[in-house]
């Protein structure tokens, strides 16, 4: 396997191992009751262990990865196949807004709309949860950034196409909105361990959709946008241990993890140009 890949595979692997160590700290590292955490946890310890490996790894590993002397967007792709994870990706975004406005117009079945913790459906019970006006904003911008990132996957495929590059700051904004009103409903929970995984995830999420606008406007890192990547796919994947009180919410983190790896491996299939003088250091 390419050196170049490590960095995707280290980031699904350790997601999918960070997942099993966040599903055994819910089933026994909090109170039934009262869902404070229970001290002396060795899944929730083994679990911060993991992360900072991964951190550590990710960051190792951004060194196999190319530099950026000359940005490309679109990256040209001639293998389709490539294009089936990112797809599959934005077609998740686009049911999480899909989810969020059926949400919001109470189009759901109640057992649709679950969460691991109880205290989630009081909180939408006192009106803590996300607003009707909100969750509807939030439901129209997934489903436009869902419309956007497909249009720039298609650039990579079709020469004659090429997105503006303010609408792949779309995503980014969705995310912005996302985190403040996702905040507002964990930050009464007075038990951090309870929702530090589904924030984290959400910020470099965030970021990494960030750093991959940045190519659009000629200003591509691929080892910054893969770290941000590898970050938001490992927390994603956790984070899907936890449940939500919004089935959009789980949605989108998978989706957001497949579409950022997606697009990354396309960036790294990209060969990189040839040095026209070898020999000159």
């Amino acid at each position: 396997m390419n050196k170049q890949y490590a960095l995707p595979m280290t980031a699904a692997l350790g997601g999918a191992a960070a997942f099993v160590l966040r599903l055994l700290q819910n089933q026994t590292g909090f109170e039934p009751d009262t869902g404070l955490p229970i001290p002396g946890s060795l899944a929730a310890y083994a679990l911060l262990a993991l992360l900072a490996v991964l951190a550590v790894l990710l960051a190792a590993f951004t060194r196999f990865l190319p530099g950026e002397e000359d940005p490309v967007y679109p990256f040209p792709v001639e293998n389709s196949g490539l294009l089936t994870l990112p797809v599959l990706g934005i077609f998740a975004i686009a049911f999480s807004g899909a989810a969020d406005l059926a949400d919001c117009f109470h189009l759901l079945p109640e057992d649709m709309i679950f969460s691991r913790h109880a205290l989630y459906g009081i909180l939408r019970e006192g009106g803590l949860g996300f607003s009707a006006g909100g969750q509807a904003i939030l439901g129209v911008l997934s489903l436009l950034s869902a419309g956007v990132l497909f249009w720039a996957l298609l650039a990579c495929r079709r020469e004659n196409i090429q997105p503006p590059s303010n609408a792949l700051l779309l995503p980014v904004l969705t995310l912005v909105i996302r985190v403040v009103l996702t905040y507002r409903i964990d930050s009464v929970n007075p038990s951090l361990q309870l929702y530090y995984m589904e924030l984290l995830a959400l910020v470099f999420l965030t970021l990494g959709f960030y750093r991959l606008s940045s190519y659009a406007f000629q200003a591509g890192d691929t080892r910054r946008f893969a770290l941000y990547t590898g970050a938001a796919a490992v927390l994603s994947i956790a984070s899907l241990a936890d449940g939500s009180a919004y089935l959009s919410s789980l949605l989108l983190y998978a989706g957001g993890t497949l579409t950022l790896l997606g697009f990354l491996l396309v960036r790294l299939s990209v060969p990189e140009p040839e040095d026209p003088n070898p020999f000159i250091p």
